[in-house]
């Protein structure tokens, strides 16, 4: 008896994994609906390369309340040729869609701000307003290079 409730709870929790596995892609939308806002401090900033040698910048916010976010930002470029730059210790707002994605739970950050300042990722609708790598322009710089691999 034992062993069938076990057997049985193996087979609930793979169709269960299955089942979070596959709405996690569907799920891998920005969705201005479930926006939010996080203020706190940076506590550490990741460079993460892309296979298409993008670099992107992510972050974790660690707010008033102790709660530990990671935030994806954007591509460094984009971030860089707005003049902002992000270290540990910042104080920063964020408003961004929590998005499971690759089997990661993130805020994709519509907006950050700063100092007073605001850096402006996202349209309303979540669309990036980085541009888009392309064969000859392998991530989005507006130069022409191979791809920088670390």
């Amino acid at each position: 008896m034992m062993k069938n409730l076990a057997l049985s709870l193996l087979v609930l929790g793979v169709t269960a994994s299955a089942s979070f596995a596959q709405s996690g892609k569907a799920a891998a939308r920005y969705d201005p609906a479930a926006e939010q806002t996080y203020g706190g401090v940076v506590t550490s900033v990741i460079s993460v390369v892309s296979p298409d040698g993008t670099v992107g910048v992510h972050l974790n916010l660690k707010t008033a309340t102790g709660t530990v976010v990671r935030v994806h930002l954007g591509p460094a470029v984009f971030i860089g040729m707005n003049n902002f730059s992000f270290l540990a210790d910042d104080l920063i707002l964020v408003t961004g869609a929590n998005v499971s994605h690759a089997g990661e739970e993130a805020v994709w950050a519509r907006q950050v701000s700063k100092e007073g300042h605001t850096l402006v990722l996202r349209s309303a609708d979540g669309a990036p307003r980085w541009p888009l790598a392309t064969a000859d322009d392998p991530d989005g710089c507006g130069l022409s290079h191979d791809p920088v691999r670390h």
